[in-house]
């Protein structure tokens, strides 16, 4: 019997000290800080979110590019106006409707005839802000459709003048040239560029064609570039 009671009791205390033993496990810790908020949808279907900018608040409305005058077919034929900007130009450039992207204007250019001094064109792109890329990597693009003509590399000649207030850089180019989607390089081809930094915006213009053409036309795109003017008022944004 006191056998009996013993091991009883033996048991009785194996059972208290799992018990106890169990109990003092450490819990996992609770998860710290508050829940991520919820995304919230659109305001309504279909309307996607405003994009964020750096330093802006995120509920602010884009600002409006002021819509600036650009020359058409029934302007004056003595100027052209793109960009709040104006040039004078002969009467004898004679507006065209832009035949690829990125030009803002286009004009053919007359030549003096024969087999080399056929037409050459101008042509105006404006680009807002930063859009158009750096001012020499667009300078090194157009020196890179040249060619000499043993097939080399071109010697560009470069200057860089401020009108109106405003850095103008000039480039002149000559040899063969390949424009985009050309399938051979055209000899006998030469380039006045004007890249005309104004705030806000850059405005590319370009006289490309046979190179007596555009050499006779040498001191009309200088003129052209040195009667440039910003007196033109920005239209209130919509």
């Amino acid at each position: 019997m006191i056998a009996r009671r013993t091991a009883l009791h033996a048991s009785l205390l194996a059972s208290l000290a799992t018990v106890s033993c169990n109990d003092a496990q450490p819990k996992p810790p609770a998860p710290a800080g508050p829940k991520p908020p919820a995304a919230k949808a659109p305001e309504a279907a279909g309307q996607a979110a405003a994009p964020t900018v750096a330093g802006a608040a995120t509920n602010a409305a884009p600002s409006a590019e002021p819509s600036w005058q650009v020359s058409s077919a029934t302007s004056d034929a003595t100027v052209i106006e793109v960009g709040g900007l104006s040039f004078p130009k002969p009467t004898t450039w004679q507006w065209q409707l832009p035949t690829m992207q990125f030009r803002t204007l286009q004009y053919t250019v007359p030549g003096p005839g024969g087999e080399d001094g056929g037409a050459a064109e101008l042509v105006v792109s404006l680009f807002a802000g930063g859009d158009g890329g750096p001012i020499d990597a667009n300078i090194e693009r157009w020196v890179r459709q040249f060619r000499a003509e043993d097939g080399g590399a071109i010697v560009p000649v470069r200057e860089d003048i401020t009108v109106a207030g405003m850095k103008v850089a000039l480039i002149e180019l000559k040899g063969a040239y390949q424009g985009m989607g050309a399938a051979a390089p055209r000899p006998g081809q030469m380039q006045f560029g004007a890249i005309v930094q104004a705030p806000g915006r850059n405005v590319f213009l370009r006289l490309n064609g046979p190179e007596r053409t555009v050499e006779t036309h040498r001191l009309d795109f200088r003129a052209m570039v040195d009667g440039l003017r910003s007196d033109l008022a920005a239209p209130a944004a919509p």
